[in-house]
Order: C-alpha cells, then sequence, then structure tokens
C-alpha cells in the first residue's frame, strides 16, 4: 500500500484505514446525530437502540414461582366485581379449582388471565371466573380496624360482616355488639375461628394429650382453628388482693375495684407468652355463659380470694411459674370469637394442669360453672373446692422441704388434707329452682386452713338422664317454673 492512499482492502477481505486516518475519520464523525435530523444516514434504518427486537417478545411476561393456589385460594370465601353479567356482581362463592393460564393480546400487548373454577352462593352453581373478578373477602374473620377517623376503634377487634359491593363497605360488627361500615382497607385480618365444632373428637383428644408441653398444646389449639386462650400471672392477682383490698364502687358493695380492675387487665398475656413449664390453674367462677364474667363484672370478693390462693401458690411451686385461666378473661373479642372459644372449652381445661372451684351458692346454680367440674374429671385433672371464708394456710419452711424435698415441691399437691367425695348437681336453667342433688363424685378434702382438696385417685361421674322423674318435681304445661304436684294441684283448684 501507499502512503497516498486512505485505506486498503487486505487479503482476508476486510477493509482497514491507513496510518494517520483513523483520527480524521473520527474527528468527522464527531458531532453526528445531534440536533434535529443532523447525522442521519439515508441508507439507514436508525440507531441500533431504536430497532425492533425481533428475537423476544415485545413484552415478555415473568413467570409466577410464588403462584401458591393452595394456600392463597383454595376454598376461600370470595365476592364477583366488576362482571358484564351486572346481575352476577356481589354473589358470594367459594374458590374450588384453579383452571390454568393462558396469553392474550390486549391492546396489542400480551397480557396472561388466570381462570378459576368458582362455586356461587345461593344455588347458582359452578363458574369459571377470571382472576381479575375475584375480589378475597373476610366475611366471618375476626379483623383488626386501622386508620378510622374515630381514633377510639382503632386497634379494636371486630367480627366482619358482609361486603356491599355497590360501596366497597364491610359491614363490621364489634365487641360492644354496635355496627360500623368500613373500607377493606381499614381492615386487618386477624384469625378465621372454628364457632360451629365442639373439640372433643377421639383423634383430636389423642393428638392434643400426646402434646409434651404447654407450648405445643397452644400450638394444637391454634392448629385447629380455635382462639389461644388468655392467661393472668399469679403475681398479678395476688397485687390486687394486696393493693386493692376494698370495693370503692359506691352502691355495689362487691363490684371490683376500677382501679385494680385496669392494673389487673394490662397483666392479661396470650398462652403463648407464658415461660417454659408454667402451672396453669383453672378457676371456675359462677357465671350465666362460657366466657364470662368480664373482668370489670368479677365480684369483689371472688377476685380477692382468687388472689390470695394466687400468691400461697405462687409461694408454694416457686420457682416454678404459675399462671391462671379465668373464663371471663380467658377470650375477648366478638361474639364469633367467644363462641370459638366455647367450642375449644374442653381443650381449655384439659391445657390446664388443676382446677380451682370458687364454691358457692351460686357456683351451685350455675350449669357452666358445673360443667367445668365434670369437664376436671373428664379430663382427668385434679379438682379443689376453694371456700367462700378461705384464708391461705401457714407452711413450716422445716417442715414443707423435709415432706416434699426441692424439686419435688413443684409438684405438689395445693391442699394437705385427704380426699372426699363431691356431688355435681345435674344442670338446669338458671331461673329454674334446681332439684336435688345427682351422684357425681371426684377428688375433694375439707380443711378450714385452706383449699380442700384433690390428689391423684380421678372421680367417677355418673350423670343421669335429664328425663328420669326420681327428683319428685314435674315439668308440666302452663307452669311457669318447677312445682310440687301439691302445688300444682292447689293452684288448679283456685
Amino acid at each position: 500500500r501507499t502512503a497516498e492512499m486512505d485505506a486498503v482492502w487486505l487479503e482476508d477481505g476486510s477493509f482497514e484505514a491507513a496510518p494517520g486516518e483513523i483520527k480524521k475519520l473520527k474527528g468527522k464523525l464527531k458531532g453526528k446525530g445531534k440536533g434535529k435530523g443532523k447525522g442521519k444516514g439515508k441508507d439507514k434504518d436508525g440507531p441500533d437502540a431504536k430497532k425492533q427486537r425481533t428475537d423476544e417478545p415485545e413484552d415478555k411476561e415473568e413467570e409466577d414461582d410464588d403462584f401458591d393456589f393452595e394456600g392463597e385460594w383454595k376454598d376461600k370465601l370470595i365476592c364477583l366485581v366488576h362482571l358484564k353479567a351486572a346481575s352476577l356482581n356481589g354473589t358470594m362463592g367459594s374458590v374450588k379449582e384453579y383452571l390454568g393460564a393462558e396469553d392474550v393480546l390486549v391492546d396489542g400487548k400480551r397480557k396472561r388471565v388466570r381462570r378459576f373454577l368458582v362455586a356461587l352462593q345461593d344455588g347458582k352453581g359452578e363458574k369459571s371466573i377470571k382472576l381479575e373478578n375475584l375480589f378475597k373477602v373476610m366475611t366471618g374473620s375476626c379483623v383488626k380496624l386501622r386508620g378510622l377517623d374515630a381514633s377510639e376503634l382503632n386497634d379494636s377487634i371486630a367480627e366482619c360482616g358482609k361486603l356491599d359491593v355497590a360501596t366497597m363497605r364491610y359491614d363490621v360488627t364489634i365487641s360492644d355488639g354496635r355496627h360500623i361500615k368500613v373500607k377493606p382497607s381499614n381492615a386487618e385480618f386477624v384469625a378465621r375461628y372454628e364457632a360451629e365444632k365442639v373439640a372433643g373428637d377421639r383423634s383430636t383428644l389423642e393428638s392434643f394429650r400426646n402434646a409434651s408441653s404447654l407450648k405445643d398444646r397452644v400450638a394444637a389449639i391454634e392448629e385447629l382453628s380455635y382462639p389461644i386462650p388468655q392467661v393472668v400471672p399469679a403475681s398479678a392477682l395476688a397485687d390486687y388482693a394486696k393493693k386493692f383490698p376494698k370495693s370503692v364502687v359506691i352502691g355495689r358493695a362487691n363490684a371490683a375495684n376500677p382501679k385494680g380492675v385496669q392494673v389487673l387487665a394490662h397483666e392479661i398475656c396470650s398462652a403463648t407468652h407464658a415461660p417454659p413449664g408454667t402451672r396453669l390453674i383453672f378457676v371456675s367462677v359462677p357465671r350465666g355463659s362460657c366466657v364470662a364474667p368480664a373482668l370489670a363484672d368479677m365480684r369483689h370478693d371472688e377476685l380477692l380470694r382468687i388472689g390470695k390462693f394466687a400468691e400461697w401458690v405462687s409461694k408454694r411451686c416457686a420457682p416454678r411459674p404459675v399462671y391462671f385461666v379465668i373464663p371471663g378473661v380467658a377470650a375477648k373479642g366478638p361474639p364469633s370469637a367467644l363462641n370459638a372459644a366455647t367450642c375449644a372449652w374442653p381443650l381449655v381445661v384439659e391445657m390446664c394442669t388443676d382446677v380451682v372451684v370458687l364454691e358457692s351458692d351460686r357456683w351451685r346454680k350455675s350449669p357452666w360453672a358445673r360443667l367445668d367440674a365434670l369437664l376436671a374429671v373428664w379430663a382427668r385433672r385434679s379438682l379443689y373446692i376453694l371456700p367462700e371464708n378461705y384464708t391461705p394456710p401457714i407452711e413450716m419452711g422445716d417442715a414443707g422441704a423435709g415432706a416434699s424435698g426441692g424439686d419435688e415441691n413443684k409438684e405438689a399437691l395445693l391442699s394437705f388434707r385427704p380426699e372426699e367425695p363431691m356431688t355435681i348437681d345435674r344442670p338446669v336453667d338458671v331461673a329454674v329452682a334446681a332439684p336435688p342433688r345427682q351422684p357425681c363424685r371426684t377428688p375433694r378434702g375439707t380443711g378450714r386452713e385452706g383449699c380442700r382438696g384433690g390428689g391423684q385417685q380421678r372421680g367417677h361421674c355418673e350423670v343421669p338422664d335429664a328425663g328420669r322423674a326420681e327428683t319428685g318435681l314435674r315439668r308440666r304445661p302452663g307452669l311457669a317454673s318447677w312445682q310440687t304436684d301439691g302445688a300444682a294441684a292447689r293452684k288448679r283448684k283456685k
């Protein structure tokens, strides 16, 4: 090649610029492509960055590796929205099956559409519905209210009702029974409880009794879709008895101390927070429903009695932690949560290590309180009677150590008295006079100095038929209450 030549063709067919010409070419190309229309060649279609890529689709759909039908959509309650068939909008149903996905062109772009087989309510059959027309609803679930203008309702637990599709508002029921309308964004899902099936079938009990610790039993209750019981530390109950010995409610001598109740309410916690190895004691109180009365509605004398016993038992079981399950504190929230706790009541009693009865005439007339005692026999738990004039016993330190011995004292019984039989009346209505007692024997002891006993022997329970006529009382049509035959005859004669 010669110096005068700008470039030469090489033997391999490539074209090479002469020495010194590369810089000249760079200078000529500098500035091309700037401004309006400058630097554009007539023989080119445009810059490489502007060319359409033909090796890949224009809108490549990324695969949804995290799509979980079984966990997110299977058997979930949904509401149909934004359908062209307006008559179906607002219809409730449940997702039964995933029919798959297909790619369709929408406005010239590829879009992936998923379809589900939905079983509609009100006898409307099953239909294939797109994912975009399904709105997952929380009807029947417990939700926590958030972001409301009424700030006093924020963080409260409510029961979620039906969804009004026209306004996209839930009808929720708060704990005091009021109904309010909230947006879906103001309702945070908490749990969906089982409020119809009572726990107690054989398979459930076997798995529950095989649980080796309190933590495992609490996990089993949660797995069965029941609310986890709330518990109270023994130290909190003891502090109530020491710091609030008198009720200050005017005109209600037996009303709980309001300030003491507030302090006690702050100490209530979930059973999941109880330390390992906790001794959990169930306290049976007279009441008209299963999860009742509320802490503020409990009698002051009963709280004092529980507090004195809690102080003594915490010392006796030390250093083992002691917690109490009180029916009115065991669950909170809307009616659905309380109904679910009622269904789980056999498991709640089974979860505890001991059952203590607050003896009184009111307790003998309460069907729910007597059911507690029957469940204690069924669960093979030690049953203790806490008398009305309860005074904590005084233990001698040397005598207690010699009798029980260090670590064994943590598993000691809660009474120094021998066992004796206990009779439980058969359940009757609260408004009806109680029939004579029927036999139901369970461990019990006597003694003024403390809680009357239970031991390791288990009682045998016999509950007679409600229809047996051995009591001498009859239920006759037209009579307002249980009456003897003589009283009924005198009424007819008048």
